[in-house]
């Protein structure tokens, strides 16, 4: 599913848009200029992701690429659910290239064994792609090791050398973001 907003909705402006969707047969589309109507959209997508997570465990993701890469990322995270069996919904921003990959199992299971190889892999991706392994929610600690990977060691000493000076006893948050 698709919902956007068009800020310029001139007649000509419109013609481009819903020539650009039957183009690439785009279909149940629907219009609204209602503010009634724009909401229940909204509320739709907000609702989305709790939906998925009913009754299932999650893992939620966080990477961006630049624009011309999103759908190469998009059908790369796609394979990565056949290759490994595992279930990825996949909700995003495509006006910024920022995509959340969220893999989900029954929530009365452990965790897949395939889920963080499948979180390597769409990480790995993401940087060769030339993005980000955080578009939007920081790094935290799954993803503390891919720093290094996408910021180089000149950055890691910088990050150590900014964190000795504000915590030279190194007891603010030991073995976190920067280890």
């Amino acid at each position: 599913m698709l919902i956007f907003k068009v800020d310029n909705s001139t007649d000509a402006a419109m013609t481009v848009v819903n020539d650009l969707l039957a183009q690439h047969g785009a279909n149940h589309v629907q219009v609204t200029s209602d503010a009634q109507e724009q909401a229940a959209l909204e509320k739709l997508r907000q609702d989305m992701l709790p939906a998925i997570f009913e009754g299932q465990n999650h893992i939620m993701e966080d990477m961006a690429v630049p624009l011309s890469q999103l759908a190469t990322l998009m059908d790369y995270v796609q394979e990565v659910g056949q290759r490994t069996g595992l279930k990825i919904y996949t909700a995003g921003h495509a006006g910024d290239g920022n995509v959340h990959p969220t893999i989900v199992w029954p929530e009365n299971q452990d965790m897949p064994a395939a889920v963080p190889g499948a979180l390597q892999d769409m990480f790995h991706k993401t940087l060769a792609l030339g993005g980000t392994i955080s578009g939007e929610h920081a790094v935290g600690m799954l993803k503390n090791q891919w720093n290094n990977a996408e910021l180089g060691g000149d950055v890691d000493q910088l990050q150590h050398q900014i964190k000795a000076l504000f915590d030279p006893m190194q007891i603010l948050n030991p073995h976190r973001k920067i280890n």
